[in-house]
């Protein structure tokens, strides 16, 4: 919220106009921070994404969904604002580490289990077989954005009256939105990148799936063998009580009454 306001103040005090545009550079936080700048100021503006980050160029930015945290929960303020513009390369992510790699690797995982079998191999199968060295190799990085985005982008048309366009997105995050704002915000718990979140989110969603008879055991053991050999966490930090976790859920935006979530039946369907 602070840096939304210190943004405002600049942008207006160096002079703005309905022409003008607002241009991020960088990964998925500037992304969501540009995109509400640009939905806000003047009742909206241009907006083009030069994106940096894999978790960028996987979800936020080809996404229409722009938001930043309140200190109650993730993603609370913000509003659907399309870019004008979407401007990627996959090169840049070679300098990336590892773990800001993997970071949105596990968004393009998520639309893998609900949405592609054909997207799974093509995430997980290098990784198992190739070790973190894959994910220096352009021709990987290249497949991976390409095949993301074919698979993405039709569950971003008719949002709002398509209960699986809205639904497949969320897979996973109903609870890792919990689990990631309580590792930064619990004393003594890690911080978690939100794709380390969603990945965990991933295996809860489908143990919740199992318990409510949606799914058999062999998709939850599926989705806890592709996770992990995507090399994503799967399992919750021990510190945080299931009681947390449900508390902090309650502020999660699909929240009515209880919790409301995305979960498959079976894996690429």
């Amino acid at each position: 919220g602070n840096t939304f306001h210190k943004c405002v103040d600049a942008i207006l005090g160096n002079g703005i106009s309905k022409h003008s545009c607002i241009v991020s550079l960088g990964g998925g936080v500037v992304n969501n921070l540009c995109g509400v700048l640009a939905s806000t100021l003047y009742r909206g503006v241009s907006l083009v994404h030069i994106t940096t980050t894999s978790m960028g160029m996987l979800d936020a930015a080809i996404d229409f969904k722009q938001a930043f945290n309140h200190s109650c929960g993730k993603n609370l303020i913000g509003a659907y604002y399309p870019a004008d513009l979407i401007v990627m390369d996959p090169e840049v992510l070679t300098t990336l580490t590892d773990r800001h790699l993997l970071n949105g690797i596990a968004e393009a995982l998520k639309h893998a289990l609900a949405q592609s079998w054909d997207l799974v191999n093509t995430i997980v199968e290098p990784l198992r077989n190739g070790g973190k060295p894959v994910l220096r190799d352009g021709k990987y990085l290249e497949a991976l954005c390409k095949e993301t985005i074919e698979v993405k982008v039709p569950t971003l048309t008719h949002y709002n009256e398509s209960d699986f366009n809205e639904s497949c997105p969320q897979l996973g995050h109903a609870p890792a939105h919990a689990i990631e704002h309580l590792s930064w915000h619990q004393e003594g718990a890690a911080p978690l990148l939100h794709g380390e979140a969603v990945a965990i989110g991933l295996c809860v969603s489908a143990e919740v799936a199992l318990i409510l008879g949606i799914c058999d055991e062999k998709t939850v053991e599926q989705t806890y063998d592709l996770v992990s050999a995507t090399g994503l966490p799967a399992y919750t930090p021990a510190e945080f009580t299931v009681e947390d976790i449900m508390t902090t859920m309650t502020y999660d935006k699909h929240f009515v009454g209880q919790p409301r979530m995305g979960l498959v039946d079976k894996i690429g369907s």
